[in-house]
């Protein structure tokens, strides 16, 4: 089999493909299909079968459609597994919501610290509603252990009294689906518990082999990660270091990684190909030198295929070492292809190998096919190789000596094929573009990974017999990480060379991919045929921004959606002609480690292609409407900030005014702005009344000055009353009176009973309710109380707690309210 693109005489066909291509092609559409589409697992395997056994009988050569249909059944049956499980009567799940319970097994995670608690995975051994009334179980609970001193290590036998729920998503459109991820490492349920309540138990026997070399490996890693960081003076260079040895990036802090980011270097921080051919070709040569001295191993060649084998060995214990990310298994398994391919003397075919790990990986582990590290790898490699198979059918079929000139264009060529590869998938993850890859690979790659990294492995080798050679070793590639890092800043600094984008969807992405793809097959021989993909997928991609541009900026509806962001709150008014109003951004208490405003509301925001607010409105400032807001003013243009007259103390409140001040954000304040006109619609703002005097910092005074407004469209209204109280209530009615009437209503302060006092409600006299909540939240909301309330009066009711996010959709027709969940 010949090189994709090597013998220039011919033309690209599917029989002209390595042969793991199309098997590989089969499995990966077989585990998305699967995921896609779990319930038509029998008619899957039933026709997949028929079509394969038809091919035998048809077709001449069925051995390359054969393999792909059973490749594609094999897929799809073996994601069907994972997300579609069918749990034993045993499994600890079954102890969810049931109040405190006693579980015990063993660590099957290395423990990570985050914060004040200690996170790790417990292969669950029995399980029960008390430790007396325990019984055999099985299944996995991700753990959270708070105040925890002790050392806690994979394979340890453990036990505690925790709350265990079930894995649930944030069911906002487009949001991240946690219980599918945690299902595909097959975890259904989490719990928590303070350090009092975990016991550690006897061990019952030896602990395995396996767990033995993981935690050596690990305290390895662990020790010599605080040596570099010891070591090295400049702190930012010793993080970024240690990612690079031990692929431990927990040091690397946030402004940093933005850095790289931004500068389009954030791929030299996994640990990937580079590395792992550094390591590859330092083994290899070495072992070469070594069996050199030995003239027997020379003569009948066997010193290269010894060598080709015993890499192996440092190589696996190098991705050990680094955590063995799916970037890592994926350079890997390409390089085991490699040396495979030295023992063997058969010619390394690039496109074969990548598809020969493709597979492996995913048979292995298939929910790895939805993994981000996962896909930017596949990709960036799919498309040098492509690169590097058009600049070979360019030439001349000579391959003389490369000059400098002819290296440095080759550099730059594999920089960007990497580069365009893997933009729509960073965009689409990460919502960010750098236009300056090329520039700082230039300067990174050889620092980084042709210095740094070398210099770095030595060190890990030479730390257990010379920790002074070591300590030089880490001090030098700590240089070179100096200024590479003060470019990177350099770089990032200027807006120029990066830029913040909106989500692409997936049309979006598979027609960018179908215009390489055909101009590929262009290029290759096939004209027409490419042609006719670029064509198509540009139509497609046209129709589609159409589509959008008419939704968005010629479109007379009116659209609210109120997120799912748990025990907070946050809406999103979209108004006909393009306008944009976030109201409230969500949030949790600051020691908390999520931020609803950046995992919640910007990625809904950006998959909505909205970059720009007109308005943003802050009914007052409480953590579980303020906090997410910190987010959002830094990484969205916003037109203005408006809030009512309370100072706020906390840091949070100080933190998000910093960000206003510094963003140069108009602030407008309620009650000196009193209504806001958009085209047809309008916001009226109707509370408070005054603004607030000195020490009002009580949670009540402060939800009792919350701002109240009414969004008018025609004749819907939608009243929006924050958290106000029944004084504020009270108020309210007696200021405003009819002006209350409403459509709609968000329920005042998540449905407590404190609130929607009888008087507030006969004003209002609303047609349906919307309750802001977060799922089993410790306060009860909503009430029963408030709930029967709604209910006498004959009010429609929808919970985000148990709906998702809910769509007010208003058009000349009439109004609309839409769930998540198809209500």
């Amino acid at each position: 089999m010949s090189r994709l693109g090597e013998d220039h005489g011919t033309t690209l066909t599917p029989g002209s493909l390595p042969p793991l291509v199309l098997p590989a092609i089969a499995l990966g559409c077989g585990i998305a299909a699967g995921d896609t589409f779990p319930e038509i697992s029998f008619l899957v395997w039933g026709s997949s079968l028929v079509l394969g056994v038809g091919a035998i009988s048809i077709i001449k050569e069925p051995l390359g459609i054969l393999p792909a249909a059973l490749f594609f059944v094999l897929g799809h049956g073996l994601i069907s597994l994972l997300i579609q499980p069918d749990l034993p009567h045993d499994h600890v799940a079954g102890l969810c919501n049931r109040g405190r319970v006693w579980v015990e097994g063993r660590i099957a995670s290395v423990p990570e610290q985050h914060g004040q608690r200690v996170r790790f995975d417990l292969a669950v051994e029995r399980a029960g509603q008390t430790r007396e009334e325990r019984f055999a179980s099985r299944g996995k609970v991700r753990l959270s252990i708070y105040y925890c001193s002790r050392d806690l290590r994979f394979g340890d036998p453990i036990g505690c009294q925790t709350v265990l729920k079930p894995i649930r998503n944030f069911n906002n459109p487009g949001g991240f689906d946690y219980t599918r991820y945690m299902g595909l490492r097959k975890i259904h349920c989490s719990g928590w518990a303070k350090a009092a309540h975990l016991v550690c138990l006897p061990r019952t026997n030896d602990p395995e082999m396996s767990v033995v070399l993981v935690n050596r490996v690990y305290n390895y890693r662990s020790r010599f990660a605080s040596y570099i960081r010891k070591t090295v003076k400049n702190q930012d260079a010793a993080a970024v270091l240690t990612a690079l040895v031990t692929g431990d990036r927990s040091a690397i802090s946030r402004e940093l990684k933005t850095v790289f980011a931004r500068s389009g270097a954030g791929h030299i921080l996994a640990i990937s190909g580079l590395h792992l051919s550094i390591v590859a070709f330092v083994a290899f040569q070495g072992f070469i030198r070594l069996f050199s001295l030995w003239p027997p191993l020379l003569i009948p060649g066997y010193s290269r295929k010894l060598a080709a084998v015993l890499t192996l060995v440092p190589l696996v214990l190098y991705a050990l070492l680094s955590g063995f990310s799916a970037s890592t298994r994926r350079a890997l398994m390409m390089i085991v292809v490699v040396m495979v391919s030295h023992v063997m003397e058969k010619e390394a075919d690039t496109l074969n190998s990548l598809a020969a790990a493709f597979i492996v990986i995913l048979l292995v582990e298939p929910g790895a096919l939805f993994s981000v590290s996962f896909q930017l790898s596949f990709v960036a490699v799919l498309f040098i190789v492509g690169g590097m198979s058009l600049a070979r059918g360019r030439g001349n079929g000579k391959t003389p000596r490369p000059s400098l000139l002819h290296k440095v264009g080759m550099f730059a060529m594999i920089s960007a094929c990497a580069i365009l590869g893997t933009q729509p998938l960073v965009m689409h993850y990460f919502n960010q573009v750098s236009f300056a890859g090329i520039l700082t690979n230039f300067v990174l790659i050889p620092g980084a990974g042709f210095m740094a990294v070398p210099l770095g492995l030595f060190a890990l080798v030479f730390y257990p017999v010379s920790v002074p050679l070591s300590g030089f070793l880490l001090t030098v590639a700590g240089w070179i990480l100096g200024p590479c890092i003060w470019l990177l800043r350099w770089v990032s600094s200027i807006s120029l060379f990066w830029a913040r984008t909106v989500t692409p969807d997936l049309c979006e992405i598979c027609c960018y991919y179908l215009v390489f793809a055909g101009g590929f097959i262009m290029v290759k021989g096939c004209k027409k045929t490419g042609g006719a993909v670029m064509v198509a997928a540009l139509v497609i991609l046209g129709a589609s921004e159409a589509v959008w541009i008419k939704q968005r900026f010629f479109n007379r509806a009116l659209s609210v959606f109120v997120l799912d962001v748990g025990q907070g709150s946050a809406a999103l008014i979209e108004m006909p002609q393009g306008r944009r109003v976030l109201v409230d951004g969500g949030g949790f208490s600051r020691s908390s480690n999520f931020d609803p405003g950046e995992h919640l509301v910007a990625p809904f925001l950006r998959r909505r292609k909205i970059l720009t607010l007109d308005a943003v409105i802050l009914t007052h400032p409480e953590s579980d409407h303020m906090n997410g807001f910190i987010y959002i003013m830094e990484n969205f243009k916003v037109g203005r900030f408006i809030k009512n007259g309370d100072q706020g103390s906390s840091a949070s409140y100080k933190a998000l005014m910093a960000v206003v001040a510094k963003r140069g954000v108009r602030v407008d304040t309620v009650p000196d702005l009193d209504r806001l006109d958009f085209g047809g619609t309008s916001l009226e703002f109707l509370y408070p009344l005054v603004s607030p005097g000195a020490g009002r910092e009580t949670t009540e005074a402060l939800n009792n000055n919350s701002i109240v407004f009414k969004l008018i469209h025609g004749k819907t209204g939608i009243l929006f009353p924050g958290d106000l109280l029944a004084q504020g209530e009270q108020s309210l009615v007696i200021a405003r009176g009819e002006r209350l009437a409403s459509t709609i209503l968000i329920a005042p302060h998540h449905g407590s009973s404190s609130s929607s006092s009888d008087f507030f409600l006969d004003q209002v006299a609303p047609k349906s309710v919307i309750i802001s909540c977060g799922w089993r939240n410790r306060y009860g909301f909503p009430h029963a109380s408030v709930v029967k309330r709604y209910r006498k009066r004959g009010c429609n009711l929808f919970r985000t707690d148990r709906s998702g996010a809910v769509r007010i959709l208003c058009t000349a027709s009439g109004c609309r309210i839409l769930t998540l969940k198809g209500e």
